[in-house]
């Protein structure tokens, strides 16, 4: 009994020993979690990664990130030497466009390398830009009120909203995230056609077999975008009034659309292979970064191609498009408002736009005038003044007073042969209800106020005492 409390004791003796004589502390911890929310975004030959540090270091501060990418889907594999770096992004330069990288990241500690992150993917492409955005707006923010939507703030929606392109879902809702269906669809664009100077047909019957059944309003829509070639229906006698209508679809809508329309002022005309005339769409646009589009047929290919240079298209992605998604009500109000800055829809009253507000010295700003009635009509022969004011701050501005009469600080005449006097020398409005567009360079770190007046139709005013509208844009310049 004696001999094994003797043994019992030399065992605890040695193991108490083994135990002092091993080290606590960093030996004893373990490699790092995994590095988690990989992400990937893709740029002209490079890719930046980013991600977050493991939820545990292991019990050791972390000292690098092991970072690899692979051109073949995982086969092989490339690794980024950091030289002990724990910032938690890298940008990989040198990669081949149009290749598809796959990434994974791994932490570092004394211990040994962790597991590796989730995989992020990427496709490096060549940055395209828009070519041909609208210089003026359909939609300027000064002109166009909000909806008073409680369910939106989109400015798009406000500027449809404003044309009664929509009346929302309810008087108090738009609904943004809800598709829209075809028969939805098309009373928009023909609401879209009379606000842009389209001549709609009668609404004759066009032989769809399927609209029967909505409404007269519903059916004289789909039969009006039949007869301007804005559809031609699923089949020759099918229309589906209830489907849902695809960005695809849409890109083909509002690109046969803007090819009818009158282009608006100062827009970015294109040309039309062989055509005669200048429209807002061409046929062979190449500018662009989808890799998404459609294969099936060459017509949605250049609709979606013209509409991206255009800057019509709400992007999904840099590189997507997403042709086969049906389109939102959101989506839906964004093409149409920038579409409409494309056509000669403009808003109601004397309206001077500017192509730039704030810009460097030395830079020319456009300037456009446009008249319409309450009810969007183009007015011609309307008489226009236009002249500026150049000032060093904007508190020393010098307004017109209440009875329209011009101040003496309005030094620099810009069109017509008398500053502050309506009369035969100053332009008119034009059949479209447009004054042709000018330029200016502003002074160098500067303010110019940049005046338009206009008399009614046929009146000419030879005194300081003006006609009926006013309108005024500050131009501001830094270096």
């Amino acid at each position: 009994m004696l001999r094994g409390s003797r043994v019992r004791l030399m065992v605890a003796l040695v193991v108490a020993v083994l135990v002092a004589s091993v080290p606590i502390g960093p030996a004893w911890a373990g490699i790092a979690g995994a590095p988690t929310s990989l992400n990937a975004t893709a740029g002209n030959t490079s890719v930046v990664l980013t991600w977050a540090a493991p939820a545990s270091d292991g019990g050791q501060a972390i000292t690098d990130y092991t970072l690899e990418d692979s051109p073949d889907a995982g086969t092989t594999w490339n690794t980024v030497i950091r030289n002990a770096s724990t910032t938690l992004s890298y940008t990989f330069a040198g990669l081949t466009n149009g290749t598809t990288y796959t990434f994974r990241v791994s932490a570092v500690n004394g211990a040994g390398t962790g597991p590796i992150s989730a995989l992020a993917t990427a496709l490096p492409f060549v940055v395209h830009s828009e070519n041909d955005p609208a210089t003026f707006s359909a939609c300027p923010a000064a002109w166009i009120p909000a909806a008073g939507f409680s369910d939106t703030t989109s400015t798009a929606v406000d500027c449809i909203k404003y044309y009664g392109i929509t009346n929302g879902t309810t008087s108090t809702t738009y609904s943004p995230y809800d598709t829209v269906s075809r028969w939805q669809m098309a009373l928009f664009l023909t609401r879209v056609a009379t606000v842009s100077g389209i001549t709609l047909g009668t609404g004759s019957d066009q032989g769809f077999t399927d609209i029967t059944g909505e409404s007269a309003e519903i059916q004289t829509a789909i039969n009006r975008i039949k007869q301007l070639g804005i559809t031609v229906g699923k089949t020759a006698t099918t229309f589906a009034p209830q489907d849902m209508v695809t960005r695809e679809e849409m890109a083909l809508f509002i690109a046969r659309l803007l090819a009818l329309a009158t282009p608006g002022p100062g827009g970015n005309t294109e040309y039309v292979t062989g055509a005669t005339g200048p429209t807002e769409i061409k046929s062979n646009d190449t500018d662009y970064n989808f890799t998404d589009l459609p294969t099936g047929l060459i017509e949605s290919r250049n609709a979606i191609v013209s509409l991206w240079n255009l800057a019509v298209t709400d992007v999904q992605g840099m590189t997507t498009y997403e042709p086969s998604v049906n389109m939102t009500r959101t989506s839906m109000a964004t093409f149409i408002a920038k579409s409409l800055a494309h056509t000669n829809a403009r808003p109601a009253g004397l309206v001077l736009q500017a192509s730039g507000t704030r810009i460097p010295n030395g830079t020319p700003v456009s300037f456009s005038v446009t008249n319409r009635t309450a009810g969007f009509t183009p007015i011609a022969g309307t008489y226009v003044d236009t002249f500026r004011f150049n000032h060093s701050t904007i508190s020393t501005v010098t307004r017109f007073d209440a009875a329209g009469n011009c101040t003496t600080h309005i030094i620099v005449s810009i069109v017509g042969n008398t500053k502050c006097v309506l009369d035969a020398s100053d332009p008119q409005t034009d059949v479209n209800g447009n004054m042709a567009t000018w330029s200016e360079a502003p002074p160098n770190l500067n303010f110019m106020d940049v005046w338009a007046w206009a008399a009614d139709p046929t009146t000419i005013y030879d005194n300081d005492v003006h006609g009926s509208a006013a309108n005024k844009v500050t131009i501001e310049t830094h270096s």
